[in-house]
């Protein structure tokens, strides 16, 4: 069974589920004397620094998202822990590279602005439309304040956007607007 990345993230990241999955990781010991929880609130004893500790494994609810989610695996009747899970997913997921706009990003920022004029204008073009209403009239820091939200250089980007017709501005540059 092949799970996403976001079912993953889902299950671990309700409180509950994720006590539940690590307990399960501490007394899965892939060995005969493993726990089995076939009732609800079921609970293993085992030994672990020469004293006896209760693990609770979760309701009979609780360990069907966990398997859902793929954390913990059915065989023969029995639940374990399914251990190349994340393995399966980091490989399934692979080192996708961003296409578009996208790969001139990283964590939403933009990194530069691209020499090649195909792909400037069209990273521009995005950006405008993204950022700018195609009626609205803005002062200067409105622009400001609007690009910082993608960049730390400003005037080079607010620049390159009136160098390259993306937006005009009025002669003394208190005023800025998208072109059509």
């Amino acid at each position: 069974m092949t799970v996403s990345w976001q079912q993953l993230v889902a299950a671990l990241g309700n409180d509950r589920l994720r006590r539940v999955y690590a307990a399960w990781v501490l007394a899965d010991a892939d060995s005969p004397d493993a726990p089995d929880a076939t009732e609800a609130g079921a609970a293993v004893a085992f030994e672990r620094s020469a004293e006896r500790t209760a693990i609770d494994l979760g309701t009979a609810a609780e360990r069907a998202k966990l398997t859902h989610a793929g954390l913990l695996m059915e065989v023969d009747g029995r639940h374990r822990v399914a251990r190349d899970v994340f393995n399966d997913v980091l490989a399934a997921a692979g080192n996708s590279r961003p296409t578009g706009v996208d790969r001139f990003f990283a964590q939403g920022m933009l990194t530069g602005i691209p020499r090649n004029a195909a792909d400037r204008d069209e990273l521009l073009g995005h950006l405008v439309i993204r950022l700018f209403g195609s009626e609205d009239v803005l002062s200067e820091p409105e622009v400001n304040r609007l690009l910082s939200t993608v960049t730390g250089d400003v005037p080079t980007l607010r620049r390159a956007l009136v160098d390259f017709g993306f937006l005009r501005r009025d002669r003394d540059g208190s005023l800025y607007w998208r072109t059509a």
